[in-house]
C-alpha cells in the first residue's frame, strides 16, 4: 500500500468516526431532551391522573394511546374536572393521528386526566422545540459516515499507478 493509499484510507476512517460521533451526539441530545410520563394515580374510582407535566419552555406534548374520555388539563383546573365535564377543561388537540394526540405550544403545569374502568395504557411525551436542532447534526453525521466509508474503500482499492516509462 502506498503512502497516498494509506492517507486516503486513514482520512476515510477518520471521517467515518467523526460521522458516527455526530450521529451519536445528536441522538443522545434528542433523546435526553424528551420527558416521558407513564404513571397514573387513581384519586377516585375510574379517574386516572398522570404525574404533573411541568413545561418550563414552550413544548409539544404527544399522547400515545389516548383515553376515549380524557385529555390534558391545566393544573389549576384539576380539582374541577370530572367525567361529565372533561371536554370543558381539556385543552384542544392540535393534531391527531397514528394513535396519538399532539398538543402544540404548551407551557405551564398540566395533568393528563383519563376516565376509564381500567388503568390507561397511555404514554405522554413532552418535547421542547429545540429538539429539531439535533436533526441537522444527525443528518450531517450520516453523510460524513457514508463519505468516510466511500473514501476508505476507494483509497483501499486504488491501484498503484504505473511508474513513469522515462524512469528506467
Amino acid at each position: 500500500m502506498t503512502v497516498d493509499m494509506k492517507r486516503r484510507v486513514t482520512m476515510g476512517v477518520v471521517i467515518l468516526v467523526v460521522g458516527i460521533v455526530l450521529v451519536g451526539a445528536g441522538a443522545v441530545g434528542e433523546i435526553s431532551s424528551l420527558t416521558i410520563y407513564k404513571s397514573f394515580t387513581q384519586p377516585h374510582p375510574g379517574e386516572y391522573v398522570s404525574t404533573e407535566i411541568m413545561l418550563n419552555t414552550t413544548s409539544y406534548v404527544a399522547v400515545k394511546s389516548p383515553a376515549a374520555s380524557g385529555g390534558i388539563v391545566p393544573a389549576q383546573d384539576l380539582n374541577l374536572v370530572n367525567s361529565t365535564n372533561i371536554n370543558t377543561y381539556a385543552l384542544p388537540i392540535s393534531t391527531s393521528g397514528a394513535g396519538s394526540d399532539v398538543y402544540k405550544s404548551l407551557s405551564g403545569d398540566y395533568y393528563y386526566v383519563a376516565f376509564s374502568s381500567a388503568q390507561p395504557n397511555t404514554t405522554i411525551v413532552s418535547t421542547p422545540p429545540y429538539v429539531v436542532a439535533f436533526v441537522p447534526l444527525i443528518l450531517l453525521g450520516i453523510v460524513l459516515a457514508i463519505a468516510g466509508i466511500v473514501i476508505a474503500v476507494l483509497g483501499r482499492r486504488e491501484k498503484q499507478r504505473p511508474k513513469d516509462a522515462a524512469q528506467t
